[in-house]
């Protein structure tokens, strides 16, 4: 089935596939453009329902780009044309990607491994699941890598501001996300940037259509040279540079998963960072940890939460982890904040632990760090406040971390014993569960919550029957309440100062 799937691909023309697949991304969006140029479509297709029989996975969608993009192509003469203005050639090719992913699985997935197969399946699905153009989004990344020595290396690498690129994307989004192939656009007012901010910005999140296609055939052949051929699980050159131009096509540029620009100018701004100084990433590091204790307390202004700080006698100094949440003067919950990136390996590969352990390790080093600080609180050499018996011990991760605490928590407790060893008198009590927890699903919950229902989530948390639960879910299992979301207490133009322009 594999074969076949790129069998259909290779004899594809690239460009005109690119736009039919823009198509029914747009067509089963919020906002749909008329389309009336582009597609054919019964209207039941319409539908942004993920659970309506016509509607195309976003995931899926990506996967064909994807696979289009690394296959080689082969001149065919047909003798009836691909009708790539019809519905009905997006759904064969749809069904033809699942027939192809469910005959590998059928091979590759046993009782033994399929577990860790939903565990990725999650991975994959979950970006799609979520809303890409949102305040909350713009603002947490931008607090994060958008500001200090983090903003003036973007701007010296790159000769526009972290600002003017963002209000850039968010412009091409708009754009890209009304049109198909199209030239590149104008920027108009009400936005006021300098006239070339928009190829500078297009040399970040673009490339030329033959460059992409080698990109992303390097980049797939890299993870089957490992031994992870598996077509559900495929990394994506879109999500670094999701516009693509064509100077066949005129020098044209389309943007096939427009959602993909406003990822790039959020999460995507790791890319452009991660090559620089180390003092950055450990600079965007603590403004997370900053920005959690911000976020807790404009959210729950009952509780008072500090940032890490010296005990114990001279000589022999410790820290505490990065967060203490109080409530009325006790130590209540504390949190080890990691900015980490989710690898590719991380997400998907067969022996994710063992294969990626650097992020691994951070996550296993939290653990000890937090059993530590419990271990001393309860000997007493930390006094600088009550520390509750019960206290919550938190690793708050930028990303995405699923089910950390069901597929994983064996190796990340044996990594995270063994970095206690030098720690005198431990007791099991001090090493207590760990609540894994994302800084977006932390949001969720603060913004449907009291202070007593925070603090009860998080005990939830802890107990067996909801082990594995992501913490919104445990906030309102099965979406069972209707909880009056608070609004955000944050103003977006505190870092993008620009956004004025946007909204005047």
């Amino acid at each position: 089935m594999r074969e076949l799937l790129l069998t259909i691909l290779s004899r594809l023309d690239d460009a005109l596939t690119l736009q039919m697949m823009w198509a029914i991304n747009a067509l089963q969006s919020d906002d749909a453009p008329n389309l009336g140029a582009y597609l054919r479509y019964p209207k039941e297709a319409a539908t942004t329902d993920l659970t309506h029989k016509h509607f195309a996975q976003k995931w899926e969608i990506e996967n064909l780009l994807l696979l289009l993009l690394s296959t080689p192509k082969e001149k065919v003469n047909f003798l009836r044309a691909p009708d790539y203005q019809s519905y009905d050639t997006v759904a064969n090719l749809v069904n033809q990607l699942k027939a192809a992913e469910q005959s590998e699985s059928a091979l590759l997935v046993d009782h033994t491994n399929v577990l860790d197969e939903l565990q990725r399946y999650a991975h994959k699905q979950f970006l799609w699941q979520r809303e890409f153009f949102e305040i909350e989004r713009l603002y947490r990344y931008t607090y994060v890598y958008g500001q200090g020595s983090c903003a003036d290396y973007f701007e010296e690498q790159n000769g526009l501001s972290i600002n003017e690129f963002i209000l850039t994307c968010i412009a091409l989004y708009g754009s890209t996300k009304a049109f198909a192939w199209q030239k590149v656009p104008w920027i108009e007012p009400p936005l006021t940037l300098r006239p070339e901010i928009v190829g500078l910005t297009l040399k970040l999140i673009a490339k030329e259509l033959p460059d992409m296609r080698a990109e992303t055939t390097k980049q797939i052949e890299q993870v089957m040279a490992v031994g992870r051929p598996k077509l559900a699980y495929l990394p994506s050159t879109l999500r670094h540079f999701p516009i693509i131009s064509s100077a066949k096509h005129n020098n044209q540029i389309i943007a096939p998963l427009p959602q993909l620009v406003i990822f790039r100018a959020t999460s995507g701004l790791y890319y452009d960072l991660a090559g620089g100084p180390k003092k950055l990433l450990e600079e965007a590091n603590g403004r997370f940890e900053e920005y959690g204790k911000k976020l807790i307390e404009a959210r729950c202004p009952r509780f008072e939460v500090s940032r890490d700080q010296g005990y114990g006698p001279k000589g022999k100094r410790m820290r505490t982890p990065d967060l203490l949440l109080k409530d009325g003067g006790i130590v209540k919950a504390v949190f080890e904040c990691k900015a980490t990136k989710l690898t590719f390996a991380a997400q998907y590969g067969d022996d994710q632990f063992a294969e990626a352990p650097k992020a691994f390790g951070q996550i296993a080093k939290g653990m000890s760090q937090l059993w530590k600080f419990f271990s001393r609180a309860r000997r007493g050499i930390y006094a600088n406040e009550t520390v509750a018996d019960d206290a919550h011990g938190i690793i708050l991760t930028m990303e995405n971390w699923f089910q950390l605490d069901r597929r994983q928590l064996p190796d990340l407790r044996a990594a995270a014993d063994k970095l206690c060893e030098d720690e005198p008198d431990m007791k099991p009590e001090d090493k207590r569960d760990v609540i894994f927890c994302s800084i977006e699903a932390l949001d969720s919950v603060l913004a449907v919550s009291n202070e007593d229902e925070l603090l009860e989530t998080f005990t939830k948390a802890r107990e067996k029957e909801y082990l594995g639960w992501m913490l919104n879910d445990i906030r309102n299992p099965y979406q069972k309440l209707t909880l009056v979301r608070k609004d955000y207490p944050f103003s977006i133009d505190e870092v993008l100062p620009l956004w004025k322009e946007i909204v005047s």
